[in-house]
């Protein structure tokens, strides 16, 4: 079926890609689509309450990878967790041993899935309990690489691979990209639905590394993404590229970082850098973005239901 076979067991992995669409744009979905799928073993496509026709994309397909593709059509918005979720009781319930995850405007590159395979495996081998693996990030417009990103003292720092190297263990995976077991997840339990958007992949993470597993990433797995559809340059103890999400999103963001904190396996480094970048962009937000009073005051909303422990979609 698809390119996942690996060398590092006697069992080859079997790989289920999960696709989060709201709203997507069809055409970056379908340049998506055809560059995972035959990377994959089966691909299901989970849309969080936005109706679209999947005909135009299934027959854009090349006919043997139509019978990979499935969908699942959930009534209302539930959020990334619940969304994340669902595609992976699907995955279980059809038998996969390894669930990837994917964001609708994120491009793998070819042989993205059979490097993250390939990090697992070494570093399984290697008697490590690996949690998940994720690729480095391209930029489409810049063709700048990411790296990775570990906890320093007070911030997070970037780590990139050297030449010699596979694999780099990491702090942090965004949830596009990541490849995770099915026995790892059923260890450490599903994604936080209550987090409804932002952070739901840092407190898995944490949560996982907790449990004693370790993520790594993949030095030869490369992924194309973009940070969203405005972006601005500023120092936050490096040059950052920061992505200009809606004031709603803000609220999630500022929210979902106090909540994640309060977390008994939110590592301490972790609450300080973030502590610190919450109070940076406050400032920034009000300093460039426009709605700055619908900002200002959502960012407050975050900070008080963050405080206060409140989960869940925002309540207008």
């Amino acid at each position: 079926m698809g390119g996942t076979h690996s060398n590092s067991g006697s069992r080859s992995p079997r790989v289920a890609g999960v696709i989060l669409t709201y709203r997507p744009e069809q055409a970056t979905l379908l340049e998506l689509v055809r560059a995972v799928c035959p990377q994959l073993d089966a691909l299901l496509i989970v849309d969080n309450g936005t109706p679209w026709d999947p005909a135009p994309l299934v027959d854009a397909l090349d006919r043997p990878l139509r019978d990979r593709v499935h969908f699942i059509w959930l009534p209302e918005n539930l959020g990334v967790g619940a969304g994340h979720n669902r595609g992976i009781d699907w995955t279980r319930e059809q038998g996969f041993s390894h669930v990837l995850i994917l964001d609708q405007d994120s491009v793998p590159a070819p042989g993205m899935v059979a490097a993250l395979v390939r990090a697992l495996g070494e570093t399984e081998s290697r008697g490590i309990r690996a949690g998940a693996a994720g690729p480095q990030y391209r930029d489409r417009y810049t063709g700048t690489r990411s790296g990775f990103v570990r906890l320093g003292a007070l911030w997070m720092k970037r780590i990139f691979c050297a030449a010699h190297e596979s694999v780099l263990e990491t702090d942090f995976l965004i949830s596009s990209g990541a490849l995770i077991p099915m026995e790892v997840l059923d260890d450490v339990g599903p994604m936080d639905e209550s987090l409804f958007i932002d952070h739901v992949d840092t407190e898995w993470v944490f949560r996982a590394r907790s449990r004693g597993f370790r993520t790594f990433g993949a030095c030869s797995a490369v992924m194309e993404h973009t940070l969203g559809t405005a972006t601005f340059r500023v120092w936050l103890g490096r040059w950052r590229n920061v992505a200009l999400h809606s004031p709603e999103r803000n609220y999630y963001l500022f929210r979902n970082t106090l909540v994640l904190a309060r977390r008994p396996y939110a590592p301490g480094a972790w609450i300080v850098a973030a502590l610190v970048r919450l109070a940076a962009l406050f400032l920034l937000y009000l300093g460039v973005a426009p709605e700055r009073g619908r900002r200002f005051s959502l960012m407050a909303r975050g900070i008080r239901d963050g405080l206060r422990g409140v989960t869940g979609p925002l309540v207008p």
